[in-house]
């Protein structure tokens, strides 16, 4: 094994060492996500857009319809705020999160 990535875990104080793979080596850092960003959740048609730019909006407010499966799925506001920009319009297909809408 290539000793560049050898790994060292405590677990429950007690310490071991094993290497890493190849693919947990390409594996993105997990960030915090930033919460104002509104992301899709399926990948799908956008149907219909239920907010503007400017709205005030609260957990729970629609916020779309997304038609994938052909089925429409209303997707709900999960925060509050004030909608800053909508990224899309219906008739886009959007993929699985990808940027929507964003908050103020």
């Amino acid at each position: 094994m290539n000793e560049n990535r050898k790994l060292k875990m405590i677990v429950d104080e007690v310490e071991y060492e094993t290497y890493s793979t190849p693919s947990f080596d390409k594996k993105q850092k997990w960030s915090q996500p930033d919460d104002k960003i509104i992301l899709s959740i399926i990948p799908g048609t956008i149907v219909e857009i239920l907010v503007k730019e400017g709205d005030k909006v609260k957990a729970g407010d629609a916020m779309l319809v997304i038609e994938a499966m052909k089925m429409n799925n209303k997707i709900n506001f999960l925060k509050g705020g004030i909608i800053d920009k909508v990224l899309v319009k219906p008739g886009d297909i959007v993929s699985k999160n990808q940027e929507l809408i964003i908050l103020k």
